[in-house]
């Protein structure tokens, strides 16, 4: 038979509301002897307190939403164990959403999460302007954070996420120092900050860089790998297959490798005829054939950082840090060279 409050009260020789207390963490008049003679007797008897109950007796439901764009790109399963592994230390539940790159869709998850009232809401938006959502979450005074996507500053929110700019030009850099002249860009949406900011980054190397280039060639895609290889597949078609670019950027792994798929059915060598860097380091970055050069982000620990920002935000604090910026990293590969080594951002 499971063991009961009424259990541990008797017990422990104090009263059922004296055992609430504690359970909910709020020993406010129970002396510390009596909280950690508590505390083992929960530990001995093996109590599980109702969640449901804890959660009325508290005010919070000890949950949190996560929402973002598509699951099925690599770039979010390290964020999301980040995430979890600092929301299992503190016995938080995480509800789990897919906006499918739907705008439409990700308000919907916001307001469900808000019925079901998670303690906090973590989210990597569709888009860069994302007000109307993030009104949604202030108007009911839900902290969140916003994960790989910039934050104008907002009382209730904080935001984690990648050098985007330095990140960029860092891996344009590397194209010029390996001899890229040509450069062709596949950025990710237009519409996105990070987009912009990954843009410019390019631009600054392109047009601080020794020697003479040509212009950048440059495409928007989706993040899909289907998009980086038909961007690759117009380009070649429109010039009888013989590429205008002799390096390609693109702004994540997944259209880096569409990309290399397309250049290998056209008989194009990488890296001898074209050197190709991405974006993330995936996994399966690594194992392709050349070894896909990339500028790494540390998924899991931005995952972790956004979590701890976001419990921090719900126990009341004010961080004076808010945004946290992570460094990029340059891992080179066989896509660019025969040499793979790393590089510090």
């Amino acid at each position: 038979m499971k063991p009961t409050i009424d259990d541990i009260a008797k017990k422990a020789g104090v009263s059922k509301a004296t055992v609430s207390r504690v359970l909910n963490d709020k020993s406010e008049g129970v002396s510390e002897a009596t909280r950690v003679r508590i505390k083992a007797l929960i530990q001995e008897l093996a109590f599980q307190p109702c969640a449901v109950a804890r959660g009325l007796a508290t005010g919070k439901s000890r949950s949190v939403g996560l929402i973002i764009p598509v699951i099925a790109n690599p770039f979010y399963p390290p964020l999301v164990r980040g995430i979890e592994s600092a929301l299992f230390k503190r016995e938080y539940g995480l509800f789990l959403c897919d906006s499918d790159k739907d705008v439409g869709k990700e308000k919907e998850h916001i307001r469900s999460l808000l019925e079901k009232r998670v303690d906090g809401v973590i989210l990597s938006s569709v888009i860069s302007d994302c007000d109307c959502q993030l009104d949604l979450l202030e108007e009911r005074g839900t902290p969140f954070v916003l994960l790989d996507r910039i934050i104008e500053t907002r009382k209730g929110g904080a935001a984690v996420y990648l050098d985007n700019r330095r990140g960029a030009k860092i891996a344009t850099d590397h194209l010029i120092r390996r001899g890229v002249s040509r450069l062709l860009f596949i950025n990710g949406p237009e519409d996105l900050a990070l987009s912009k900011l990954r843009l410019l980054g390019v631009q600054e190397a392109w047009n601080e860089g020794p020697g003479e280039r040509k212009p950048i060639i440059l495409r928007h895609g989706d993040y899909t790998a289907t998009s980086g290889e038909s961007i690759v597949v117009e380009l070649l078609e429109g010039t009888g297959g013989k590429p205008h670019f002799n390096g390609i950027f693109a702004a994540n792994d997944m259209m880096a490798l569409g990309a290399l798929r397309t250049l290998k059915k056209w008989k194009i060598r990488v890296p001898q005829d074209v050197g190709l860097v991405g974006f993330d380091d995936v996994e399966a970055a690594q194992y392709v054939d050349p070894p896909l050069t990339t500028i790494a982000q540390p998924t899991f620990e931005m995952g972790k950082k956004g979590a701890e920002l976001l419990l921090r935000l719900m126990d009341g604090e004010k961080p004076r840090k808010r945004i946290v910026v992570m460094e990029p990293r340059l891992v080179i590969r066989g896509s660019t060279g025969d040499i793979t080594y790393s590089i510090g951002g």
